[in-house]
């Protein structure tokens, strides 16, 4: 951003384009301030020069520029946004000077009107900064915490960046059905999908950075059960399984289904349940077969058609035939 004027004579400014530059009147009265004549700053005693004075702001800083100005004067000031000045058109005027906000002096100018040429910029040692011009930088953004989760968890996200700049960060999912609240994510299904989060901030000089994270949601044994397509409890009676009661019955069922065999009954104990490919127990079936730690819950969800057989994995011929369509 930048800002430009004409001030004619010490109070009438003129052709302002911004607003950077705003002109100070005295809090006592009068169009000019009393100010130390600052190119005298060693001199033993203090003089006062009459000046013109503007509060000049960009990018949250400041600085005061003070214009020795006269009743028949005219100059025309250019600020570029980042607390530098350029003056034309000079009539009348010998000298301005740039301070801080604290009134420290940062440096001055020497006008034609005394130099004989160009203006002259003179940096007193020791004396004040010029600020930034506020612009802060984003940097690289990055995204942090568990990629692998339960449907229904609630996980909590970090975000880390470079640069000074202190933005607000917006975490979304391009699921949904998923519940974000500031950093936090309920996960609501299961399967993969993308975390994105975006820093903003409106002092920074560079856009706003993103980063993603790509999150695979699965459900917990406990809630494949709670969803299966068939349910059987299985309890052990006269030396075979019973499924609801039903001895040795025969699970029918489609591929990509799930059966839930609910292995609570006391009555198992001894009888391990496991899926076979035949009832001779040739092969034990790991694909598709979720259990629960405490063994109490076994899930058959088979991604082909076929014959399956379920068994006790100590004794022979106990359990029956899962036909999968």
């Amino acid at each position: 951003m930048a800002d430009s004027l004409v001030l004619k004579g010490v109070k009438d400014v003129r052709k302002h384009t911004g607003s950077e530059m705003v002109l100070m009147r005295p809090k006592r009265g009068g169009d000019t301030h009393q100010l130390k004549k600052w190119w005298l700053m060693n001199a033993n005693s203090t003089v006062y020069v009459s000046c013109s004075l503007f509060k000049v702001t960009a990018g949250g800083g400041s600085v005061y520029l003070a214009i020795d100005s006269q009743e028949m004067s005219t100059i025309r000031i250019d600020h570029d946004g980042s607390f530098n000045f350029t003056f034309y058109a000079i009539n009348g005027i010998s000298r301005a000077a740039l301070y801080d906000e604290n009134m420290a002096l940062i440096e001055h100018y020497v006008f034609p009107k005394i130099s004989g040429g160009k203006v002259m910029t003179v940096t007193p040692p020791g004396g004040g900064s010029r600020p930034g011009s506020g612009a802060t930088t984003i940097g690289t953004v990055t995204l942090t915490g568990a990629t692998a989760v339960t449907d229904g968890a609630t996980e909590s996200y970090t975000v880390t960046k470079t640069g000074d700049a202190s933005p607000t960060y917006v975490l979304t999912s391009n699921n949904a059905a998923d519940a974000v609240s500031g950093l936090n994510v309920t996960f609501t299904g299961t399967g993969a999908r993308t975390l994105t989060v975006t820093a903003t901030d409106a002092t920074a000089s560079d856009s706003p950075a993103t980063a993603t994270l790509t999150i695979n949601a699965t459900r917990t044994v406990a809630q494949g059960a709670a969803a299966a397509d068939h349910t059987f409890v299985v309890t052990e009676n006269g030396g075979v399984y019973e499924l609801d009661g039903v001895a040795q019955d025969t699970v029918n069922m489609a591929a990509g289904e799930t059966v839930y065999f609910d292995l609570s009954d006391a009555s198992l104990s001894g009888h391990p349940f496991a899926i076979y490919t035949d009832s001779s127990k040739t092969t034990t079936v790991s694909v598709g077969v979720e259990t629960s730690e405490d063994g109490t819950i076994l899930l058959f969800t088979p991604p082909i058609a076929g014959s399956f057989s379920y068994q006790c994995t100590t004794h022979a011929a106990m359990g029956g035939d899962i036909i999968v369509s």
